[in-house]
């Protein structure tokens, strides 16, 4: 048999001995198996042996490395092979490998350094591993293993018994290290130090921030430890810490835990501190929806601190609205208001009790408490909150102070959310007037500064249609616009790399084609929080998770790492980055099913991106399931309406049969509701009968006015970015920029 020929019937009884692999893999095993060695490239071998590290694909690395001894791919197969070697424990053969890589890859020797230091550190070498680390610890640009790399210095010289500069080394770097590993080993090492005193802060930072981890659990006996050491030096225990813990505990749902360790503080506490225990002890029950018992609890006790006790008045406040205890709400707040007026508690009370009358639409009862909050906390960040809902209640009742409450809201809260919705109804107030060069004006503000946003999308509605009287500019209008101190809004980024993007995209392309997709992508994070250009890493990133089918992640790295991307204009951005921020995955199933229902496929591609951002799989709180976020229920009750049978929950992940329930209950709930494509998608997140008594608030002239009423903070957000979505799904995908038209939209009720 010649050479090729039988280089390919090893490979195949190779891969006949070990391709026992998922379902999943199976096709790229076989695939695999069918090539000759020589034909397959660093990534297949590299991606064979990261998802089944057997000796075989070890083998076929290694060979590969051998005959590309003195190149690149070469040195990243050895590094493939070494970084597994040392994690697995095989210190001999990680050191060889790992060393022989040489210097052939510059642009990634803190990968290469720090695992053949985690190699030396288990084969007893303690001072190799300590040069090694600190290659990756002073790495330029700085490594995202560089936090890993201290601990495990600092475990190097604990283990050999040298622990001051581990001390040395993790205070310096404290602020950059996973926590709480960084607090133990702290610990640890001051405690090996002979400095017990200062371990007892280290230790406490972990028991106390961070309960329920493993790290906890270790730093326990240790303080027992060095109290029964210390004795009466042993350094009293803040208070402030014992209620960290307790917040911590009632953060992670550990209800039972935090109302044990309440129930001891209030035995071992005094004064203040056990008053605010004994609040708590109703908080935590409140925080576990027992509200009858938190009433009960909360009602009857008395504390003397006036902080503590405006405390005990807002979760009084709060238990009883859950429990529609309306006058015991309003006797908490009359309290607060006579006793307590600039606690913040009275401010979150405030918020509360407006919001109690805002879900029934009840303007007189909410407008004095929204009232109050804005005007007497100007300074905290839930008064632009409160005073808009003021304004809009102005303005929504057609009361003739609303355009001077609309002015006074820019003037007095420029960095509010709302500062688009304001701008956009005095646009509509001066366009109703007669006034188009005021309207234009303010139109063309949201435009620039809000260039993909729902207002401007409304805004570039209005523009076209009050034609060419709104194009001249209005001079008392951009008198009024100049004197506000608006924050930065429009984002015009970069997209051309700096020297330091350039770098992280060159790691992260190296790492990628050895199939280190992990490492690459973590690069490519770090970059991010470092220094390095957010929206040029995000479409790397992007198109990575792309490529292999994860559109959720691909979406949300251009959300996490591009914040401000929707106030970008469309032309100072690639058209790779609007591919990816607008996503169509799934094209065919959505035209198939939207032309069905009459719907517009980028429409339900909005819909879709804002429901599950293309994961098939995604689960919400509600339990909805799949790319259109269909209940099980729901999915009971029309499946066989949609054509479905033999309907299972699971049915639900299959894009097809989540497409095809998604369309047809919008398009029941658009139809419902006499067309009003607002109302629908108001209905599609809250429910029906929520969005159809919405609609009664208010004599709404259009559908921006409905929007700005819902109650519900997600529903209105909710609303808003799927309609935005269907402009920039056209200009991106089509081309077109004219002004996007719903059918059926609101008219005058």
């Amino acid at each position: 048999m010649n050479a090729p020929g039988a280089r390919l019937t090893f490979n195949l009884i190779r891969c006949a001995a070990v391709s026992f692999v998922s379902p999943l893999r199976l096709l790229l095993a076989l695939t695999l198996c069918l090539q000759p060695l020589d034909a397959q490239t660093l990534e297949t071998l590299s991606q064979a042996y990261r998802d089944r590290p057997s000796a075989a694909a070890k083998r076929n690395l290694l060979n590969f490395a051998s005959s590309h001894e003195a190149d690149k791919e070469g040195a990243l197969a050895l590094l493939v092979v070494g970084s597994r070697e040392a994690v697995d424990g095989e210190s001999g053969e990680a050191i060889a490998h790992l060393r022989a890589v040489g210097g052939r890859l510059p642009s990634v020797q803190d990968y290469v350094s720090y695992y053949l230091a985690r190699a030396l550190y288990d084969a007893g070498q303690y001072q190799a591993a300590i040069t090694e680390l600190e290659k990756t610890i002073s790495h330029s640009p700085p490594s995202p293993l560089e936090p890993r790399a201290v601990l495990l210095a600092a475990r190097v010289y604990l283990d050999s018994g040298d622990s001051g500069p581990g001390v040395s080394l993790l205070r310096e770097y404290m602020k950059i290290l996973p926590q709480p590993d960084g607090w133990l080993l702290l610990g640890q090492c001051q405690e090996a130090a002979g400095d017990p005193g200062a371990a007892v802060d280290a230790y406490q930072h972990v028991y106390y921030g961070h309960p329920v981890t493993d790290a906890s659990r270790q730093a326990l006996p240790a303080l027992t430890r060095i109290r029964r050491q210390l004795g009466r030096d042993y350094p009293p225990i803040p208070a402030q810490l014992k209620f960290t813990r307790v917040e911590r505990l009632m953060r992670i749902g550990e209800h039972l835990m935090a109302r044990e360790e309440l129930q001891d503080m209030t035995v071992r506490l005094g004064g203040t501190d056990r008053d605010r225990a004994r609040v708590w002890l109703g908080r935590a029950r409140y925080e576990r929806e027992h509200d009858s018992v938190a009433y009960k609890w909360l009602r009857q006790l008395r504390v003397g601190h006036p902080e503590v006790e405006a405390e005990r008045l807002y979760y009084l406040l709060e238990t009883a609205r859950r429990l529609k205890r309306t006058s015991e709400v309003l006797r908490a707040i009359q309290d607060l208001n006579e006793n307590h007026r600039d606690s913040p508690w009275r401010l979150r009370g405030l918020v509360s009790a407006g919001n109690m009358y805002l879900l029934t639409n009840s303007h007189e009862e909410y407008l004095p408490f929204y009232g109050a909050c804005a005007e007497a906390f100007p300074a905290h960040a839930r008064a632009a909150y409160c005073d808009w809902k003021v304004v809009w209640s102005h303005y929504i009742r057609r009361q003739p102070d609303a355009p001077e409450l609309f002015r006074g809201h820019l003037r007095d809260f420029p960095f509010s959310k709302n500062a688009s919705a304001a701008l956009y109804f005095l646009g509509r107030l001066a366009e109703e007037s007669g006034d188009l060069p005021a309207a234009g004006a303010y139109y063309r503000e949201i435009e620039h500064e809000y260039p993909n946003y729902y207002y401007a999308y409304r805004a570039r509605e209005r523009l076209s249609a009050a034609g060419s009287g709104a194009n001249a500019d209005s001079e008392e209008v951009l008198e009024f616009l100049d004197g506000i101190e608006f924050p930065a809004r429009r984002h015009e980024k970069s997209f051309e790399p700096t020297e330091l993007t350039a770098a992280r995209l060159e790691r992260a392309r190296t790492l990628f084609a050895a199939e280190l997709r992990d490492w690459g992508e973590s690069e490519l994070r770090y970059g991010s929080r470092t220094g390095a250009q957010g929206p040029i890493l995000a479409v790397e990133l992007a198109e990575s998770a792309s490529k292999r089918g994860d559109h959720g992640t691909s979406l949300r790295y251009i959300k996490g790492l591009a914040p401000g991307y929707l106030t970008m204009p469309f032309e100072s951005a690639p058209e790779s980055f609007w591919r990816l921020a607008f996503p169509l995955p799934y094209r065919a199933t959505l035209e198939k099913y939207s032309g069905q229902r009459e719907l517009d496929p980028f429409f339900v591609a909005a819909l879709i991106r804002q429901e599950s951002e293309f994961n098939p799989r995604a689960v919400s709180r509600a339990r909805a399931y799949g790319l259109t976020q269909v209940l099980p229920s729901t999915g009971r009750q029309i499946s066989r309406k949609a054509g479905v049978r033999g309907f299972r929950t699971a049915m639900l992940y299959e894009p097809d049969v989540n497409v095809n329930m998604g369309t047809y209950y919008l398009r029941a709930m658009i139809d419902d509701l006499d067309g009003h494509t607002e109302a629908a998608l108001a209905a599609y997140n809250a429910g029906k009968s929520r969005a159809s008594a919405w609609l009664t608030w208010a004599e709404f002239r259009e559908p921006a006015e409905f929007v700005e009423t819902i109650p519900f903070t997600e529903t209105r957000n909710y609303v808003m970015r799927v309609t935005e979505c269907l402009p920039n799904y056209r200009a991106r995908l089509t081309g077109e920029t004219e002004p996007i038209r719903f059918a059926g939209e609101l008219q005058r009720r």
